[in-house]
């Protein structure tokens, strides 16, 4: 072994063994001496093995061979201490071949704080896994808690209401037919027109309330029928394009069209335009909606701030609470869009997170 050679292994920062073609030590440095507890000349001429908690050790001789490294060799191995305590470490043994003899180098790493912050990096994956599948399992009943009191709500409405309403229409024009005095006939046909009109408002918000194309058929077909009913009843002009080939799942479905169904909403109320675009796409194994009008716009930052405005948040924490996100932007003047992705999964079942 040269000088140059041994004062190279000497002043390295690594823990550094030179092994003879047996696998003995026959030179260690300092470090290396440190990290396993011996004094120097404790680990010259003992086999490598010694410093391995498994027998027999990966390093050193095989069948009676020698030194048998052609090549740089990575590995990580438990490492055993002077005081048999154990530690995870990376082995790099690298053959030096010279014309006298052959040997290796090997470098040892202590790997205790790196598989320390591989174990705690694990648990919190799995802390957030659970905690993800807790969250999905939430999403899922409050979804079908929601949509099983609107469809309550709904049919208390057409069974009883409804009904209540349209008798009184009725009622109504046959006492009209009744009448002679032309300023009561005018009078009752007011009423008349109030109370269907108001027969009106309350389909309509069944309609909101029990969308029935999104039972019977995909979130296309409900998302369209929807914006057909507003076509017809605000005169707002709606295209919809749908690239949307994936199956989603019934509570998905019902968790985008909802969300949908409260831009729209805004559309109606506040935006004063002629014309919106909606469009369903496929994106990252999930469904992206756009939603974008031509009307006067507002300042999302302000409007957020502003009572009366809940919609708009509610929309953000549906998709965020859904593993997705949801983006709005507008100015004055110059429309509104609303994109918002939500993943195609269905919300964990309570099988699955006890799984």
């Amino acid at each position: 072994m040269t000088s140059q050679f041994s004062q190279f292994i000497e002043s390295s920062p690594e823990a550094m063994l030179v092994v003879d073609e047996h696998w003995q030590i026959r030179q260690a440095n300092a470090p290396a001496a440190s990290l396993f507890g011996y004094d120097r000349a404790g680990l010259c001429n003992q086999p490598v093995g010694k410093l391995l908690s498994v027998q027999p050790a990966p390093l050193g001789p095989r069948g009676g061979t020698g030194l048998a490294v052609s090549a740089s060799r990575r590995m990580e191995l438990i490492g055993r201490r002077n005081d048999a305590s154990q530690f995870w470490a990376e082995f790099l043994v690298v053959p030096v071949r010279t014309s006298r003899e052959v040997t290796a180098v090997v470098t040892v790493r202590d790997l205790t704080e790196e598989h320390r912050a591989q174990v705690a990096l694990r648990r919190t994956l799995e802390v957030l896994h659970a905690s993800d599948q807790d969250r999905r399992m939430l999403l899922g009943q409050l979804v079908r808690a929601q949509e099983e009191e609107r469809r309550r709500i709904a049919a208390g409405f057409h069974d009883d209401t409804v009904q209540v309403i349209t008798a009184v229409h009725l009622r109504l024009q046959r006492l009209r037919r009744r009448l002679r005095d032309p300023a009561e006939v005018e009078a009752l046909g007011n009423l008349e027109d109030a109370v269907q009109s108001a027969l009106g408002r309350l389909r309509q918000l069944i309609f909101e309330l029990r969308p029935a194309r999104l039972e019977e058929e995909d979130l296309g077909a409900a998302l369209g029928s929807y914006l057909e009913e507003m076509r017809s009843s605000s005169g707002i002009a709606c295209e919809f394009e749908c690239q949307l080939e994936i199956d989603l799942p019934p509570s998905t479905s019902v968790l985008i069209f909802r969300t949908a169904q409260e831009a729209l909403m805004n559309v109606r109320k506040h935006a004063r335009a002629s014309r919106v675009l909606v469009s369903l796409t496929e994106l990252a194994h999930g469904c992206l909606v756009r939603i974008r009008d031509d009307g006067v716009g507002y300042d999302p930052a302000e409007v957020e701030t502003t009572p009366g405005h809940l919609g708009l948040t509610l929309m953000r924490e549906r998709s965020q609470i859904a593993g997705g996100w949801c983006s709005i932007e507008g100015a004055p003047g110059a429309g509104t869009t609303v994109e918002f992705w939500v993943p195609a999964e269905p919300p964990a079942t309570a099988a699955e997170s006890a799984a």
